[in-house]
């Protein structure tokens, strides 16, 4: 897993505020390379569980491909744009991440999809039905925590993982 782009103060970040997004956020933003060496942004809703993001994705999707090629990602969790009084200071979450694809038939599977359709509503019971979707493992590394401007910290990932299973 590669370190976090850059250095950045040590000082203590705002865990409450990073928990509160994980909890309150229904999707995070997944950062992939396509073939040609371009980046590609979408959204996957997901649920935490075991350390690591769970989300359903597509064989027809292009993320899904390209994770195929390069499982290394980079993700984000971004505060609602409703909860912040200045769009310019917005708290998000970025680090790197590797994914994973979890088979059906892995032990873990119908815990996650129940997980997923409690969060995510009687959608997950089309999805999971459907051939092409699939259950992925994304399991966060270094990463950056901005809590406003100024404020903005180097994660390690078990660190980062430690203060989200506190909540």
């Amino acid at each position: 897993m590669a370190d976090a782009p850059e250095s950045l103060p040590s000082s203590q970040p705002d865990h409450d505020r990073l928990l509160a997004m994980r909890h309150n956020l229904r999707a995070l933003i997944l950062a992939t390379i396509d073939e040609d060496g371009f980046p590609n942004l979408s959204t996957l809703p997901f649920v935490w569980r075991d350390d690591a993001f769970w989300v359903l994705m597509s064989d027809l999707a292009p993320h899904t491909r390209q994770v195929k090629q390069n499982p290394t990602v980079e993700l984000m969790l971004l505060e609602d744009e409703g909860r912040t009084s200045n769009i310019y200071n917005r708290a998000r979450v970025t680090w790197r991440a590797d994914v994973s694809r979890i088979e059906r038939s892995d032990h873990r599977a119908h815990d996650l999809f129940d997980a997923l359709r409690a969060r995510h509503g009687k959608i997950l019971d089309v999805l999971v039905q459907l051939p092409d979707f699939h259950l992925h493992r994304i399991a966060p590394g270094a990463g950056r925590l901005v809590n406003g401007f100024g404020r903005a910290f180097k994660i390690d990932g078990f660190e980062l993982l430690a203060q989200l299973r506190g909540a």
